[in-house]
């Protein structure tokens, strides 16, 4: 996977984030800190159009707008609804976040306009991505077969994928891939904003989307976390939850049913045992996306470093406690990536590491950092940093200190789960 691909997925990652906290923080009240997420979620997206050469100016000014208006104290709907003015809850994959059309036929062009506004741009292909070659093999020809239409009946493809695994692992990469390499219109949910107060009627929404996406042909609907739309139906659920995942249902059976539109619905989760029977019925290829192998982690390893500006000091096998580790390793974020990789490391668990090695560094070079915090804000902001290399002590430390977040049991859980429900070739 290219230094780009992994940097525009990252950069996804903490955009998603930002804006979830973002609505979080604004549907408990606490509008200070809603106002400083929007803000950093506009950050965050102005540097995703720089990096994906993409155009979101307006959706990043309604973000900065949200941001304004909260931070003043006020309510975002109540101002909205007094302007008349659409509402800053937007992102390259997110809805427009304003309040919901008035009902009736006439609002059909505000609906489909909704839904387009969850398109996502996409430039990332097969070619973006380097590991994970026996999940790309699968999905490719899945995605090859359920795509031919001129086949005898008995050769059965799908238009429904199921990616599984641990987070972080490069589920929505894959997903990216798919639509960068058939050139085909990228829908991303998201589902808080699908789900959001301010559409109203949710399964009107699922229905308009999958509308929208066949008229658009060819489409991929990515719906990630779909096991929080689709938990089981035996557990507790309320009414307005059913009706929805009744609609997701009906929708995805009407997809293989449609005319010659070709639109492929992938799905992504991180706990498949909470999928409901019916849904995982829904989608017959279902694809286990496991942790990141070693070319995949040095890679993140240097996007949170070496391409960060801040590089190492010290021979490969410093990096790593057993040497056994080392060997084969021509650099010490390869040395770093292998020991991630042996002890279960998440993409996101590196990005933390990654993290507290380089504020050891930065302690080591500025011990007095933290009385710095006396002087003024002005004096604050022209201050020197002294920033210099990483050293093998400054990734014990972060070791020590940052440990992978998933059990080994869990990380198990998921291939005991592929070999009961996983797809074979």
């Amino acid at each position: 996977m290219t230094h780009d691909a992994y940097r525009i997925e990252i950069l996804r990652e903490q955009y998603e984030d930002s804006f979830e906290s973002a609505q979080e923080h604004r549907s408990e009240g606490r509008k200070q800190a809603a106002a400083r997420a929007y803000a950093d979620a506009a950050e965050t997206l102005a540097k995703l159009d720089e990096a994906s050469d993409s155009d979101r100016a307006h959706q990043v000014q309604r973000l900065e707008r949200a941001a304004e208006i909260l931070e003043r104290g006020e309510d975002l709907e109540d101002h909205f609804k007094r302007n008349q003015e659409p509402a800053g809850g937007s992102g390259p994959s997110a809805g427009g976040g304003g309040p919901p059309p008035g009902g009736g036929d006439e609002d059909g062009e505000e609906m489909r306009a909704q839904m387009e506004s969850f398109i996502a741009e996409t430039s990332t292909t097969w070619q973006d991505i380097g590991g994970l070659d026996d999940v790309q093999h699968d999905m490719k020809r899945a995605v090859a077969l359920g795509s031919i239409a001129d086949k005898p009946d008995a050769v059965t493809g799908t238009e429904r994928i199921l990616l599984f695994g641990p987070p972080g692992t490069g589920k929505t990469l894959l997903a990216s891939a798919v639509a960068g390499s058939l050139d085909a219109t990228f829908f991303k949910i998201e589902l808080g904003n699908l789900l959001s107060k301010w559409y109203g009627e949710s399964s009107k929404q699922i229905s308009a989307l999958f509308e929208t996406a066949a008229e658009l042909s060819p489409s991929v609907v990515f719906v990630d976390e779909v096991d929080s739309l689709a938990g089981s139906r035996d557990g507790d659920m309320n009414e307005t939850s059913r009706r929805v995942l009744d609609t997701l249902l009906a929708e995805l059976d009407g997809v293989e049913k449609g005319s010659d539109d070709f639109v492929l619905t992938l799905a992504a989760t991180n706990t498949p045992w909470h999928l409901d029977s019916a849904i995982r019925s829904r989608f017959p290829k279902r694809i286990h996306v496991p942790l990141p192998d070693v070319d995949a982690a040095t890679e993140i390893i240097r996007i949170h470093t070496v391409h960060g500006g801040v590089g190492f000091d010290g021979h490969p096998s410093a990096f790593v406690d057993d040497p056994q580790q080392a060997r084969g390793a021509d650099t010490p974020e390869r040395a770093i990536a292998k020991r991630c990789v042996d002890h279960g490391y998440t993409g996101r668990d590196m990005e933390a590491l990654c993290s507290a090695a380089v504020n050891n560094m930065v302690t080591r070079n500025n011990p007095d950092l933290a009385r710095l915090v006396d002087d003024s804000v002005k004096r604050l902001r022209s201050h020197s940093l002294e920033v210099g290399r990483i050293q093998p002590q400054d990734v014990a430390h972060a070791f020590a200190t940052t440990s992978p977040s998933l059990p080994e049991e869990d990380v198990a859980r998921f291939y005991d789960w592929d070999d009961e429900y996983g797809s074979r070739t």
